[in-house]
This record gives C-alpha cells, structure tokens and sequence, in this order.
C-alpha cells in the first residue's frame, strides 16, 4: 500500500465520471479496489473518502461518483491504497456482462478496456444510461437479467450490501465460482486499519470484510 499526494485536476458534472485525478502511478487502483482520500482543505472531513475508479488517463485516473461536494478542481488529496480486492476479468471471457443493480455504472466501466481488448462482447444492464460509452457497447434495462445471465460468461455486478439476498436467487440458475464477481456497495469507514466490521459481509465460509477481503467478492461464495 503506497501514499502520496494528488491533485483533482477536472470535475465533471454531467456523464460517467465525477472526477480526474492525478496522482502517481502506483495508486492507480484496478477496477474495483479503491483509494482512501481526503482533501488538505476540507475541515469538515472527519473520515477519508473512498474513491473507486471509472477508468485510466495518462498521469491519473477517472474517479467514478459520488464525490465530496467539497472537491473542486485544484484540491490537493492526500491518498492511500490501492485498498482491497478488486475484479477479476477472465482472460477468456467472450460474452461480459457489467450490471449496475446499485443504479451507478461509473464503478463497473473501469473494466471496459481489458474487456474490449480481449474482444469480448459487452452488454451493460442499466436503468440510466449514461452517455459517451463506445457504440460497441449494447445497453439493456435490468428487466433482462435472467437473458442475459444465460449468455454471458462473466457477469461484473455492482450491488448494496442489501440487495445480496434480493439477487442471490435471481442468478442461482447460472450460479458458479468464477461466473460472477459483486463490487459490494457498504460504508468503508476504517479499511481495514481498525477492523470495526461496519462492513461485513456474509459468505460461505462466514463474515468478511468488505475493506480489505472485498469490495469485489465471487457472488457464488455469497449469502
């Protein structure tokens, strides 16, 4: 684990990303890990904020949202990590699938190059598209699900902690270890330094902590 200062040199207010940060290249998280940030500026930030990426640029990367309303454009961050475990993207996936069962996309599209450079077909399962994805892309509402799970052969899910008993069943059909991989959504106030277990998660072989064993878990090793 690394940490450095970095800089959030753009925000955007419409589209996929909330933010592009610079900061050194060994904090880059991989899709689905995190970084632990907080503005030098912000007095009222009593906790670091967990940032997960929406993508990589030269010197940096896209910070998917919600961020801070506080972080403007020239704020220098304070940054640790990469925090976690992230995706695993099979190197022989050729029907991907990314669901944003939690409503946000951002998280899940930090895995749209490594998928588009092995060739893979990608559909993305949304009720809000967001805009500016590559044509590529086929987009469908969630009501495909049950579709889309028997083609796919890796599913990429962003989810609450409390949809987990909600989609369990909706996926237990096609259910296997490898198929698919849930960025569980849960407050990450300590990751990990202090194992509080605000954000445990239950699985087959018991409680986990989302900090530091997830935030990606295998959905099959989930209950």
């Amino acid at each position: 684990m690394h940490s450095a200062k970095g800089c959030i040199e753009e925000i955007y207010l419409e589209g996929t990303r909330a933010a592009r940060l610079s900061c050194p290249a060994a904090l880059v998280p991989a899709p689905g890990q995190y970084l632990l940030a907080w503005a030098e500026n912000d007095p009222y930030a009593s906790l670091a904020f967990p940032v997960f990426p929406a993508g990589v640029c030269p010197g940096g990367f896209y910070a998917a949202p919600p961020l801070p309303a506080g972080w403007l454009p020239g704020a220098q961050l304070n940054l640790r990590g990469p925090c976690g475990h992230g995706f695993n993207l099979p190197p022989a996936a050729r029907r991907v699938a990314l669901i944003a069962g939690e409503g946000n996309s951002a998280r899940l599209l930090a895995l749209l190059p490594a998928a588009l450079a092995q060739k893979a077909s990608l559909v993305l399962l949304t009720e809000t598209p967001p805009a500016g994805l590559p044509a590529a892309i086929e987009i469908s509402p969630l009501a495909t699900l049950a579709e889309t799970a028997g083609w796919a052969d890796y599913l990429a899910i962003d989810l609450r902690r409390a949809q987990i008993p909600d989609w369990l069943p909706l996926l237990s059909p096609h259910l296997r270890s490898g198929y698919a991989q849930a960025l569980i959504s849960t407050p990450l106030p300590c990751a990990g330094l202090g194992e509080c277990g605000v954000c445990a998660v239950r699985t087959r072989s018991g409680y986990r902590l989302a900090c530091k064993d997830g935030p990606v878990f295998d959905l099959f090793d989930l209950r």
